[in-house]
């Protein structure tokens, strides 16, 4: 009896697990496609912003040369002329002077040159008559900041093409208004950035206006037909407003894209599931589900140690390991992170008689921190070879850093550069500890006259470098705050006094080993707090 019900159990089963399989096969490929439109869309949005600022460049490089050359008309016509043969796709460039502003006349007057039928022309009108102040674009300027006025798009007159208008106010340093700067600029290439943005050869794209009217569509029977792009049943839909314009950017893809995938692995799914079926009744008493998710649990385990193991080994790789050690400098360097992987680092280079060094400590601790780190090191290695100052050295950082930094995370960092053959070191310091200064075996903290903002939060900050000189003889010691915040077993922290007490009681050589050892000791087997990074650069 159990054997006749079990085909039906297993056709229910079966049955059961398609239709699961379908509706999460849907749900996955949905997600699918409407991570592909966004990216796509993230792509015309920077297209049509990088279009666009080229239109603003024109018109804002036009109200720079108003603001120097106003009263002459010759050289205000050359450059209308001039930035009209560079932008192809702009149409008409413009300069609208406010009533008194150009040779104080009364005049309405306005240079500007023109494309028609194939030819460019340059000319200038002034009349009383010519009362552009009420047009959209003069108005609409005049409200708006530095960053223009953007106008609908509309159809030309001249040329029957459709055209958009962008104006920028122009005022003296005094705040008068002088009058508007634009120009009038097609926009074809709208089509060519929806035929490269499709993210399925069937899918279509569409601009339309903020009245709901079709600018343009990758599809040309769109205009015709374009109601058909929003029916549920048969095409899903995703839209975005793209600045400045504030056009709205459409791409409709068809539901078969999701069903073709679907089928595919619903074939899959179904032969699997057969086989998994006879697999079940000939041994579904000999499985033991515990120990199937205790193999589940310890192979996750060994793959994240594995990875753990590889990110670590990358991490190494990465940190420089031949230091130098010759007749007029030795750089050692010891660094020793809490987990597998951390976020201290430092680096060197030498070129001829300078070399360059820094050291650093990323906020947090684990991958996260690594990955700061590792592009720190990058960062520093990418800038360091053009010769640069430790201060441009620590802006081009802090720049990268702080673009796009989500997570708020940060570096403190301590840049210096020593010239060999006079000892002078220059030195720039990001919210880093202050070092320390051996000279015959006599220590001593060395004072920092500047405090620069730490890197990676403000990208515009700039920084400030100082000087001073190394000795023959002088070792400067930089460390991060794993050594001054080490923990004993009594919960007590090293601190600056207790390190340099210390070190000064060794009556030995005193180098980054040296200092490492001191924090081990005091330490006395208790957890390490912190990542740890010495390093020793010495002038013979």
């Amino acid at each position: 009896m159990k054997f006749r019900i079990l085909p039906i159990v297993a056709i229910l089963f079966v049955a059961l697990a398609m239709f699961v399989q379908s509706a999460i096969s849907f749900s996955l490929e949905k997600e699918h496609v409407r991570e592909v439109v966004e990216y796509k869309m993230q792509l015309a949005q920077k297209d049509f912003f990088y279009v666009l600022l080229g239109f603003h460049n024109a018109a804002d490089e036009m109200r720079k040369y108003v603001l120097g050359h106003r009263n002459n008309e010759r050289e205000l016509l050359e450059a209308t002329r001039e930035i009209l043969d560079r932008y192809p796709h702009i149409d008409n460039m413009f300069v609208k002077f406010a009533p008194g502003i150009y040779q104080g006349t009364e005049s309405n007057y306005f240079p500007r040159t023109y494309r028609f039928h194939g030819q460019t022309i340059t000319t200038s009108h002034g009349s009383d008559s010519l009362n552009y102040y009420v047009r959209d674009w003069y108005a609409g300027a005049l409200r708006c900041d530095s960053n223009g006025y953007w106008s609908e798009p509309y159809i030309a007159a001249s040329t029957q093409t459709l055209i958009a208008s962008h104006s920028i106010k122009v005022e003296d340093e005094n705040g008068q208004l002088i009058g508007v700067v634009g120009n009038d600029f097609t926009i074809e290439w709208i089509k060519d950035i929806l035929q490269d943005i499709k993210p399925y050869e069937e899918a279509v794209c569409l601009i339309h206006s903020t009245d709901g009217s079709l600018i343009a569509s990758s599809d040309t029977s769109t205009q015709e037909n374009e109601m058909c792009y929003y029916d549920k049943l048969h095409w899903r839909v995703y839209s975005q407003t793209l600045y400045p314009i504030n056009m709205q950017l459409m791409i409709a893809v068809p539901n078969t894209i999701i069903w073709q995938s679907i089928q595919a692995r619903s074939i899959i799914t179904l032969c699997v599931l057969m086989i998994g079926i006879v697999v079940l009744v000939l041994l579904f008493r000999r499985i033991e589900m515990n120990q199937k998710a205790y193999f589940q649990v310890e192979n996750e385990h060994k793959l994240i140690q594995n990875e753990m193991q590889i990110a670590m080994n990358i991490q190494r790789s990465i940190l420089v390991h031949d230091f130098i050690d010759d007749d007029r400098l030795s750089v050692h360097a010891t660094l020793v992170p809490m987990q597998s992987v951390g976020g201290d680092l430092y680096d060197f280079y030498r070129d001829g008689d300078y070399v360059t060094f820094i050291i650093g400590d990323v906020s947090g601790k684990g991958m996260p921190a690594a990955m700061f780190m590792s592009a720190t090191i990058t960062l520093f290695r990418a800038t360091v070879k053009h010769h640069l100052s430790p201060k441009v050295i620590m802006e081009e950082i802090n720049s990268t850093l702080s673009s796009n930094n989500s997570q708020m995370m940060f570096v403190t960092a301590f840049v210096g550069r020593l010239h060999l053959p006079t000892g002078q070191l220059t030195y720039c310091n990001a919210g880093h500890l202050p070092p320390l200064i051996v000279r015959d075996g006599q220590c001593r903290w060395f004072e920092l006259q500047e405090a620069n903002v730490i890197l990676g939060l403000d990208e515009t900050f700039r920084f400030t470098e100082q000087s001073t000189t190394m000795d023959h003889g002088e070792q400067f010691i930089v460390f991060t705050d794993g050594v001054t915040e080490a923990e004993n077993v009594q919960k007590e922290l090293m601190g600056f006094d207790r390190l340099l007490e210390q070190l000064q009681a060794l009556h030995q050589p005193v180098d980054d080993k040296t200092v490492y050892d001191v924090v081990c000791r005091f330490s006395d087997g208790a957890e390490q707090s912190d990542d740890i990074a010495i390093m020793n650069i010495k002038r013979k």
